[in-house]
């Protein structure tokens, strides 16, 4: 057993060991592809933020061309100066762009006279005003910044999230921050969102070595948005990313945040292998199996070792009883045949003796063989009979009667009605009868009343057995039916016997169609109990068979 457990721990260590390091190289496996997954990410939205930064740069350029940086002596021209361009710059950076056109509008702010007009005139007031307002209020905050974009989200007093793309304008002396002019292109977000779709469109964001042809939504997913969080644009199929890499453009370009993320079943065309799948699960059911394997082998031993500890206690005990009877007969032959027993009385008790110990010799081997058999072959019904349970019983009060002599007791025997009859195997009570009563003599003090009661009750013939011995602890009630289980008082006394006398009465009830329980008699007594079929009933008998309160029933 040590050796074993020795082995076992070993094993478990073992396993839980290479757990381990399959668990950290597969972390490592992981962590290295991720690393590639991530670097070809940068690839991406550093390629994706040159074309937006360019692009945006050639707009810029394009759309406020016919505003001059400084004005001199003569007014500032109107909106129209931007909106005439806008055609053109889209042309530039090669997008059509249809619903940006739509929804553009272009606004001019005098900071002379304050003066606010767009184009198109149909731009409400305040809208403008706002739009104006909010474009200078930035440029202030930063002069040198002065030909820009900036967003507006839901909160900031326009009537929709916008971008403003703005140039302001400066006056004669030149001055950053001092200006005579701002021109604002204000266009919706869901709009803008074309612009920067166009540049996702226009070409891979990875080499064409790496992606071999496949379109960027194969591969990434991107998400372009504004410096407080608010979505530009989006790639269609989002999908939960393997590694997400973003890029923040400088405050010229509004400070947007633009997102690149590996789909995860593009990994296995950017990386030899694919991204390795999480091995943790398989390799903790692995570990979980390996330790349960140990335990289950553990318990095993376990239980060979209870086992082979019952075999033994079941040989000796069965050795002891039948040593007993053995010696008896041996002794009281021998003396016979010496020629020691000179009286007629003395042979005709060496007979008896020799008789009641053969008779209690082929008990024993009864119970044997039927217990070997119990288990291996099915269960089997028909053989029963009707049965006179008061013949049945004075059968077995005669056969036990030396047995009773011997110990001084006295077997009273109460059968009501006298007709009585059961349903069962007459050999099979008779051995349910002979254990039951054969304990009672084992168990139980000399000289006492063993009292043997067979009455009718709710449609069941009811036999007890009821000795005057120690009685069974409540908590032992269910357990001594058990094949080998013996009480602990017993198995420290001088009392020996198999284990399995009781079993047998069990075994024995339910193949007749009924069931045997124990329950406390007088004084704190034993009372054990067999209930059977009438004729009428045999096996499939319609009344309950609950035991008495108090008793344990038994049924296989």
């Amino acid at each position: 057993m040590p050796l074993l457990l020795f082995f076992l721990l070993v094993t478990l260590g073992l396993s839980l060991w290479l757990g381990f390091q399959a668990v950290g190289a597969a972390r490592s496996h992981r962590q290295t592809a991720e690393g590639v997954l991530r670097d070809y990410a940068d690839i991406a939205v550093s390629e994706y933020s040159r074309r937006v930064q360019g692009d945006l740069d050639r707009f810029f350029r394009v759309v406020f061309g016919d505003v001059p940086r400084q004005i001199v002596n003569r007014p500032p021209p109107g909106p129209e100066a931007v909106s005439r361009n806008i055609d053109r710059a889209l042309r530039q950076v090669n997008c059509e762009c249809s619903r940006f056109r739509a929804s553009a509008a272009s606004i001019m702010q005098d900071f002379y006279t304050g003066q606010v007009r767009s184009e198109p005139d149909s731009v409400a007031y305040g809208e403008k005003s706002r739009a104006a307002g909010f474009v200078r209020t930035a440029w202030e905050a930063s002069p040198a910044v002065r030909i820009a974009l900036r967003t507006v989200g839901d909160s900031q007093g326009l009537r929709e999230p916008s971008v403003l793309f703005f140039n302001a304008s400066l006056d004669r002396t030149g001055t950053e921050g001092v200006g005579r002019a701002i021109y604002v292109l204000q266009a919706g977000l869901e709009a803008t969102a074309e612009l920067f779709d166009s540049w996702y469109r226009r070409g891979a964001l990875l080499p064409e070595a790496i992606v071999g042809g496949q379109p960027n939504d194969s591969i990434l997913h991107l998400v372009v948005r504004t410096w407080d969080g608010d979505p530009i644009f989006s790639s269609p199929r989002p999908t939960p990313d393997v590694v997400v890499v973003s890029d923040t453009l400088s405050e010229e370009f509004g400070g947007i945040v633009i997102e690149v993320g590996i789909r995860p079943d593009a990994a296995a065309a950017l990386v030899i292998g694919g991204l390795p799948r999480a091995r943790l699960p398989l390799l903790l059911a692995l570990m979980v199996m390996t330790v349960g394997i140990g335990i289950a082998t553990f318990i095993q031993i376990r239980k060979e070792e209870e086992l082979a500890q019952v075999r033994d206690d079941f040989i000796s005990g069965v050795s002891h009883e039948f040593r007993t009877p053995l010696t008896h007969i041996r002794m009281f032959t021998e003396l016979l045949a010496d020629g020691k027993l000179r009286t007629d009385e003395e042979r005709l008790r060496s007979t008896e003796v020799i008789n009641r110990e053969a008779r209690r010799l082929t008990h024993l081997v009864e119970n044997i063989l039927h217990f070997s058999r119990m288990g291996r072959a099915p269960r089997s019904q028909n053989a029963s009979e009707r049965i006179l349970v008061e013949e049945a019983i004075g059968d077995l009060a005669e056969a036990f009667d030396p047995l009773v002599q011997s110990k001084g007791c006295e077997l009273e025997i109460t059968v009501n009605p006298p007709d009585l009859e059961a349903s069962a195997s007459r050999s099979g009570l008779h051995r349910m009868l002979a254990n039951l009563l054969d304990n009672a003599l084992k168990y139980g003090p000399e000289g006492q009343r063993i009292r043997l009661v067979a009455v009718e009750r709710e449609g069941w013939i009811r036999i007890s057995v009821e000795d005057q011995g120690p009685g069974i602890p409540v908590g032992e009630r269910s357990r001594i039916w058990d094949p080998y289980h013996r009480l602990e008082r017993d198995l420290e006394g001088q009392v020996r016997g198999s284990g399995i006398g009781l079993s047998v009465v069990a075994e024995l009830a339910e193949a007749s169609g009924g069931a045997a329980w124990v329950e406390e008699g007088p004084d704190g007594s034993a009372r054990f109990v067999i209930r059977l079929p009438k004729p009428e009933e045999l096996v499939t008998g319609a009344v309950a068979l609950n035991p008495p309160e108090g008793g344990n029933e038994v049924r296989s």
